[in-house]
């Protein structure tokens, strides 16, 4: 069965690799070293009892602010270790993306190291942090526990996209989070497989993957980002057999120009959320035997993906109904259920009840609708064939997704109306028609007698106090924003304008 209860729990998938694979490698890291199962333990065990004498406790939450290597994961299975929930943070995050976060969840601890802590002193100052280096140094006594860990537990705490409001915080159950690491299963990836990990840990989708590698056994190849001008030169370097790729990564690769090494690498099964633009020149050109797809998101895990349906999946698909997750539906506007081919917005009811005790930290109103009639309302506009394939549409909600990072309007808006002389700001994603996908873009309307906007200041002071993937590429200055009768802001009309003659580009301060 897919949704497994009796491999949800980490702590009891590390121990028991340790036990009955002591000696088989589990992490392989950038300079070479390699954590054993039983090696894995031991850190595991060491960095949770340090944990523990700093104060922390099962059901506490712990903050994880540092860059993929053996800290990010000695923080995160040592607080799992303890019965307490992560909460991985990005580390580009500064000013008010950090403070908001850290107010909502109020962790225990923060674990970030020295020059990271003086970098943002001032939004940490509310918070007791640790240096990841004291980690390293805890017995490797086995740590108790007050009860055993539970599936409906939190597990791990998440910031969402931001949306139509400062982003949400989701704080998943210890099921739920079992499932974002679906696709090592779907790949049918065994201890005899290398999974190239190169996407950041603080997001979902690295975080399930290395999961997954554990319960199966296969060899998380673990890097600090990936590099997709030598991807497939790294894959066949480090013999890895699996990789994913999200956002535009794959449509990235396939800009690449060609080489006769393309397919030389032992690459077997990628896993593409989305899949490539084009499947089957993907499929020719690098030469990956298998290739799968899935659906998730912070809030649900991994409900949607390729399963063990055989053959390539449908181009554009997201996947498939994973057996044993719940109810699905999609429902128009008024909640009426639509049928095969219609869009709708995709409403799940999960089976387990643990899987029912998901929650937005301090948000009662966004859980009373997120949650509204038993059915997890997810935003994200589908349909679905008479097949049973689904294909992502869209999101409801306003939010940007570039590179991979999930951007909110709402916060991007915000930090330029701080600017001078800014009346209005709209912020949406426009393509950007250079082989790098959707960018941000900022339409401002200056206040009267500001006297014009200075566009390069204004990208320079935005950098200053913002992690640089949200920084907008493009800016312009309009007279008016289109409205609608209710005085919000019609922003399709905005991305249909996309860019001209009076749009600044901020790569001409690179240029």
């Amino acid at each position: 069965m897919w949704l497994d209860p009796d491999r949800a729990v980490l702590r009891t998938v590390i121990e028991a690799n340790a036990v009955e694979h002591p000696d088989r490698p589990a992490v392989e890291f950038e300079d070479g070293e390699t954590w054993t199962g039983a090696r894995v333990r031991e850190e595991a065990y060491r960095a949770a009892n340090v944990l523990a004498a700093h104060g922390v406790r099962q059901g506490d939450r712990v903050g994880v602010m540092l860059a993929n290597g053996p800290d990010f994961l000695r923080a995160w299975w040592g607080t799992r270790c303890l019965g307490a929930a992560v909460m991985p943070i990005n580390p580009a995050l500064k000013g008010r993306m950090l403070t908001h976060p850290l107010s909502v969840a109020e962790p225990n601890l923060v674990v970030s190291t020295p020059d990271q802590v003086a970098a943002v002193a001032d939004e940490l100052a509310p918070h007791r942090t640790l240096d990841p280096a004291a980690l390293r140094e805890g017995p490797a006594d086995e740590p108790p526990l007050r009860r055993a860990i539970a599936l409906s537990d939190p597990e791990v705490v998440l910031m969402t996209s931001g949306t139509t409001g400062p982003s949400k915080l989701w704080s998943s159950t210890v099921l739920q989070a079992s499932t974002t690491g679906a696709y090592v299963r779907d790949g049918n990836l065994t201890a005899d497989d290398r999974f190239l990990v190169d996407l950041p840990l603080f997001h979902t989708a690295g975080l399930g993957v290395t999961a997954g590698c554990l319960r199966s056994g296969t060899v998380a190849v673990l890097r600090r980002r990936p590099s997709l001008s030598r991807y497939f030169a790294i894959a066949r370097e480090l013999g890895v057999t699996a990789g994913f790729l999200v956002g535009s990564m794959a449509a990235k690769l396939l800009a690449t120009p060609e080489t006769p090494d393309d397919r030389d690498h032992r690459l077997r099964v990628m896993v593409a959320a989305p899949l490539p633009p084009d499947l089957d020149r993907f499929l020719a050109r690098f030469g990956v035997a298998r290739i799968l797809t899935s659906f998730g998101s912070t809030e649900t895990g991994g409900p949607i993906g390729t399963g063990d349906h055989s053959g390539l999946p449908t181009p554009g698909s997201a996947g498939r109904e994973r057996p044993g997750y719940g109810e699905y539906k999609l429902v128009d506007g008024d909640g009426v259920e639509v049928p095969a081919g219609e869009v709708g917005e995709l409403l799940i009811r999960p089976a387990h009840p643990a899987m029912r005790h998901g929650h937005y930290l301090k948000d009662p109103e966004a859980n009373a609708k997120a949650w509204a009639g038993g059915w997890f309302h997810t935003g994200d506009l589908f349909r679905r064939d008479a097949g049973g394939e689904y294909f992502w549409v869209g999101r409801d909600r306003d939010t940007i997704r570039r590179r991979g990072e999930n951007i909110s309007s709402f916060e991007v808006e915000r930090e330029v109306l701080l600017e001078p002389g800014v009346a209005s700001a709209a912020c949406v994603g426009v393509e950007a028609h250079d082989d790098v996908g959707v960018e941000v873009k900022v339409y401002v309307v200056a206040a009267p007698g500001a006297g014009g906007i200075d566009f390069e200041t204004m990208a320079r002071n935005l950098a200053a106090r913002m992690p640089a993937y949200m920084v907008p590429r493009y800016f312009e200055l309009i007279d008016e924003m289109p409205m609608t009768a209710t005085q919000r802001v019609t922003k399709y009309l905005l991305q249909r304008r996309g860019n001209g003659p009076r749009t600044w580009d901020r790569k001409r301060l690179s240029s």
